[in-house]
């Protein structure tokens, strides 16, 4: 009997262990929960805020003195986007760099984009008169807007009216309008394809505009339907446009070319088209291959404008951000090669380095460079800079340059980029290459002086058409 009380006395202790054991697990459970709340609505609360900052700069962006800056910045910042989609993409999906395919060649076409300038009273903006016809096949005017959904080329008329005019020049050149680009900062399209009556209201204003200026053809530049909490139903509704403007043109008498301008990145290439009810009815796609790499706060790295291929260092989804691979994505997605044409950029993109010693690809950056406007540079701006004693550097796995001095650092195409990428379209028998734009090109001879005019155009021009095909 006297040994019995302190067994009771530990049953007591051990009993009571437990129940402190049992609570301490309900209230870590309770804690963890609340914790793990705590972070969802946080996370949900930044992403409001995001969205409210992304809708302030469109806000913004609207206000930029140079339009077509404003639909590159805003093109730049849906490309870096994607980038935070990626994980809806096929991280498997690789192609080859293969640059000795020889398709046929004799129907390759060279597009040159002119944006119609802000104010061509000063001697920096290239107007229609300064334009050589002989080195394109095709010159894109833009950007007119989709307002009220009809399409509104505003007080622009005059500028269709010169560059038609160049064809007296050159019988053969194609001149056609684009809508979209910095005139779709807002829903001009999304409103517009909602339904039958609106679409058929936009091809007849579209019709009626090619047969007042004697246009060729028309392109679409909306960037881009179904991206980014737009309506899954533009998809759908965007092949319908196409496929209501290809009939309506065909019946016209007019020998309307349709083309689109179209995006590179994967995430954004699954989420806005449906590529082979597309292939059917457009004579070809634009593909906008440059803005792969762009500053932004949460990616603050240097890196290239528009890669031809990657580099080995670069696995996953950064391996798909280059010329090469958006060809092959959109090919192996159905759109024919042949319906296929390579965007080539003339402007690169500027950053500001955190340290001027580190000035190699991947190179902390806080920003971007003084030159040009929100980070955009012209090929111009770019040669005085490397003649202000800039150091250049070509990367030789992506077949492009950037160059550094100081603070800045620039990532460009320039007449050897420019020659790899053509003869690798050529080559690869593509339908031809885009260049975007005349108007940032060294149209009035700032590098070379004024008998080397539009060298980057010009050099793919020599290129696609060798006297041999001729």
């Amino acid at each position: 009997m006297v040994n019995q009380r302190p067994m009771v006395q530990a049953k007591y202790e051990l009993l009571t262990k437990r129940q402190t054991r049992w609570r301490t697990q309900v209230v870590c459970l309770i804690l963890s929960f609340l914790f793990v709340a705590v972070l969802f609505v946080t996370r949900a609360w930044f992403g409001i805020l995001l969205l409210k900052t992304s809708r302030a700069d469109s806000v913004v962006e609207e206000h930029i003195d140079d339009a077509k800056i404003a639909t590159w910045l805003r093109r730049a910042r849906m490309y870096a986007e994607s980038a935070k989609e990626n994980q809806n993409a096929d991280r498997n999906t690789s192609f080859g760099t293969s640059e000795h395919d020889h398709h046929d060649t004799t129907s390759q076409v060279l597009v040159c984009y002119y944006t119609i300038p802000g104010d061509l009273n000063t001697s920096w903006e290239l107007s229609p008169s300064h334009i050589d016809p002989h080195i394109c096949t095709h010159i894109i005017v833009g950007f007119a807007g989709v307002v009220n959904s009809t399409l509104d080329i505003g007080n622009t008329a005059w500028v269709y009216e010169r560059v038609v005019a160049l064809k007296n020049l050159k019988p053969n050149l194609k001149v056609m309008i684009s809508a979209g680009g910095y005139n779709e900062l807002h829903d001009g399209f999304s409103e517009m394809v909602k339904n039958h009556a609106n679409r058929k209201k936009f091809i007849q204003s579209v019709l009626n505009v090619t047969k007042t200026f004697r246009l060729d053809g028309f392109d679409v530049d909306w960037e881009f339907p179904a991206w980014l909490g737009a309506d899954d139903r533009e998809r759908i509704r965007f092949v319908q446009l196409l496929e209501e403007l290809r009939k309506e043109f065909d019946h016209s008498g007019q020998k309307l070319i349709l083309t689109v301008a179209v995006a590179a990145p994967q995430a954004i290439v699954d989420q806005s088209y449906s590529i082979p009810e597309m292939a059917e009815h457009v004579d070809f796609i634009n593909l906008m291959s440059y803005d792969y790499h762009f500053y932004v706060w949460y990616f603050p790295v240097t890196d290239l404008n528009a890669p031809l291929f990657p580099r080995c260092s670069e696995t996953g989804y950064l391996s798909t951000l280059n010329v090469n691979f958006s060809a092959q994505y959109w090919m192996a997605k159905g759109m024919p090669r042949e319906k296929i044409v390579v965007g080539v950029p003339a402007y690169g993109h500027s950053y500001k380095l955190d340290n001027p010693l580190n000035h190699n690809l991947q190179a902390p950056a806080n920003g971007v460079g003084k030159l040009g406007v929100k980070g955009f540079v012209s090929y111009p701006t770019v040669c005085q800079f490397l003649k202000s004693g800039a150091t250049s550097v070509f990367n030789k796995e992506s077949r492009v340059p950037y160059t550094f001095k100081g603070r800045e650092w620039i990532s460009y195409d320039n007449e050897e980029s420019v020659h790899y990428k053509s003869t690798w379209i050529r080559t690869t028998g593509f339908k031809g290459a885009m260049i975007l734009s005349l108007n940032v090109d060294d149209w009035n001879g700032t590098c070379y002086g004024a008998n080397e005019t539009f060298p980057l155009t010009r050099t793919i021009s020599k290129v696609l058409f060798k006297e041999s095909d001729k």
